[in-house]
Parts: structure tokens; sequence; C-alpha cells
């Protein structure tokens, strides 16, 4: 017997030739092979004394198990009994479409369209654009591309913005996964789902495949239920290479809650790099009231850089609906009967005054349930003191 790590790499040889067997039709010879890497998983689960490596090696044992005996039993299982052979509906309700679970484009919006954040947006060159501008490179010094980024912070402040972006700046098709459609009541068909994501960003010639929220399908194994867990170990074998992973595939995802994600999906080789998109500084508020106020009549007195001043802690999505807030005030007054006017600085102050920002809420959460974790370490920019 090898070492761990060697049983590991077998195991994933026999998942990977199991899954073309699969693919072909050949479901015996898959359900064999499987059940050879699930034997080969739990042999190196036994030799290895990380508890992060054991976890990880335990729950590929029982995903490849799952599949095997699925293979077995004919046909996808409800999570409560079997699945009634007859569907009146005519339908197959165990699996969805690509268009039910992708949205495939090339976004419109690039770095340009996002007010500041530059910090953020070198980050994100480095880990996701550089990699298809610069391939060469990558390979020359050893530094693997297709690995994972996962961006993390406040909500309103841009982290699907930016994923979109940063699929433009580097000419990717935006594979925008609908976390919601992933999940099904029955039993096989959530990890089809993952399966079918990754599968159309490997039919495109480069694509960044983008989970947003993607806390609502990936939380942490031990406070999930069985069909959670398979999910979880749906997304680490397409990440870990049980199946192929290609090189001009990168996987991108977004989440307001990342101390909830299953730690064995934060680890190097999954989402390797972890991007935090705090809200916005006051360059880049004063960026987002320029962006905001540029198909609006703005009066001459309004200063951007005075309601950038005024606005610390306010997310990107606060300032858009401010200057949304701010036109009605103007808008409405014409709708009765008033001369039309620009949007006047005493517009935007008697709004601000009114709202509060609206993460402050948020980042309590985060202090509470990040300490809960022991993880402080990890998200050191959400942990303070005094909030």
């Amino acid at each position: 017997m090898g070492s761990a790590s060697t049983l590991a790499a077998q195991a994933r040889g026999y998942a990977k030739a199991a899954k073309d067997l699969e693919d072909s039709g050949d479901n015996e010879r898959a359900r064999q092979l499987y059940l050879k890497a699930a034997k080969l998983y739990n042999d190196a689960y036994s030799m290895t004394h990380d508890d992060i490596d054991r976890s990880t090696q335990r729950d590929l044992a029982e995903h490849l198990f799952s599949k095997a005996q699925a293979l077995k039993g004919g046909g996808a299982q409800y999570s409560g009994g079997v699945k009634d052979k007859d569907n009146s509906s005519g339908t197959d309700e165990s699996s969805l479409s690509k268009d039910d679970l992708v949205l495939k484009e090339i976004p419109k919006i690039g770095f340009s369209d996002i007010g500041g954040l530059e910090n953020v947006k070198e980050e994100i060159r480095k880990a996701i654009i550089y990699p298809f501008s610069h391939k060469e490179l990558y390979q020359m010094y050893g530094q693997k591309a297709g690995e994972g980024i996962l961006l993390y912070g406040p909500p309103g402040c841009g982290k699907t913005m930016m994923a979109k972006a940063a699929a433009k700046e580097c000419g990717a098709d935006f594979i925008s996964v609908k976390t919601s459609s992933i999940v099904s009541k029955w039993v096989g068909a959530s990890e089809k789902n993952i399966k079918q994501a990754f599968e159309t960003a490997r039919q495109s010639e480069k694509a960044i495949i983008f989970f947003d929220e993607i806390d609502s399908v990936a939380g942490r194994r031990s406070e999930s239920e069985d069909y959670a867990k398979r999910v979880v170990n749906e997304l680490l074998a397409q990440m870990d290479g049980v199946d192929t992973a290609d090189d001009d595939v990168l996987v991108l995802a977004a989440t307001n809650e990342p101390w909830a994600i299953d730690s064995a999906l934060r680890r190097p080789g999954r989402f390797s790099k972890l991007v935090f998109i705090s809200e916005p500084d006051v360059d880049a508020r004063a960026a987002i009231f320029s962006l905001n106020m540029e198909k609006r009549p703005i009066s001459e007195d309004v200063d951007v850089r005075s309601l950038a001043k005024i606005t610390e802690s306010y997310s990107g999505a606060d300032i858009s609906a401010i200057c949304k807030e701010a036109a009605d005030i103007p808008l409405g007054e014409a709708l009765k009967g008033g001369e039309a006017r620009n949007i006047e600085m005493s517009d935007f102050k008697s709004v601000i005054e009114k709202r509060k920002p609206s993460i402050l809420s948020w980042y309590i959460e985060a202090n509470t349930s990040i300490k809960k974790t022991g993880e402080t370490d990890v998200f050191s920019e959400l942990v303070k003191e005094e909030i």
C-alpha cells in the first residue's frame, strides 16, 4: 500500500475513468470503478493524520460510493423514498436544463464602470485575468491557473459587478450559475446540476464560472443535512481534480457569509484566494456618485467630493439609492405641477440625513459568527473590537 497522497491520486484516476464510462452509458463498469475509487479514498483516510484531509477523503469516499449505489439502483430517488416510476407529467423532475441552471454571456460592464477599489481590481487581475492573458508565463513559473477565487464582504459593495467586470476584462464567457436552481428534492439531482454547470463552462473556449451567494449551496458539512453534504462533495470533486479541470476555466464565487462556507472549499486548490470587497473608500464613493449622476440633471452646486466625505461606511448600493431618492424630490415636485428643475445639493443632503448605512448590522453579525467559528485569523478584516 502506498502513501495517502498516492492512494488519493489513484482514486482520482479511477473516478475520472468511471465518469467517462458513465457518460458513455457503461454504467456497470463505471459503478465498479467508482467503488474502487471509494475504497482507495477510504484507505487514504485511514493513513492520514491531518483532520481536514481526513474529512475530505472520507467525504469523497462516501460521495463516490453513493454514485456507485445510484448506478446500481438505476434512477434518481426522492429524499424521502423512491421516485414514483409513473410520472404522469412525462417530465424528468430530477434534473434541470442548462437554461435553468446557468446564464451564459459576455458581460458589457468593465473595471472602468466600477468606481474605486483599485487594489481589489489589481488582486483580481493577478488572480483571474493574467492567468488567461499571460498563460505561458504562468506555466513557465509553475503557477497554476484554473483554481477558485472567493469574493466576500458586506452586501451591496459590488461583488457580483466585480465578477462580471473580470470576465469582460479577459474576454471570457461569464457562466453565471443560479444557485437557487441547483438544490433539488431528488437524490443525486443536485450533484448532477453542479456537474452540468461545470460542463457548460468547459464547452467555452475560455470561461469564468460564477456562483453568487455560494453559501446557500456550500455550507459547513458538519452543520448540514445529507443532501447538502452531497452538494459540497460534488463541488469538491469538480474543483479538486476528481473530474478533469480545464486551465481555461476559472471558478469565481461571491458570498456575504464566508464563515458559513465549508472549510474544505477554502483550501488551496479549490478557492485558493479569498478577496475582501469592502465598503467603498472616499475616492470610490465619489466615483460611484459620479457614475450615478451621469444620466440625471445635476445642479452646479452639487459637489461629489463633499457627498463622498459625509457618506463614510455607506455601500455602493446605498449611494445608488441615495441618488435615486434625491432625484425623486424634484421629480415629485414636477409631477405636482411645479417647474422641472435640476437635482440640488440640498436634495442629496436631505436624503442622507434620513438614511443610515445598511452594512453596520452586517459587521455586527460577522463579528459574532466569526468568533464562534474560531477563524478570526482567516477573516481578520471583518473582526473588530467595537462596531
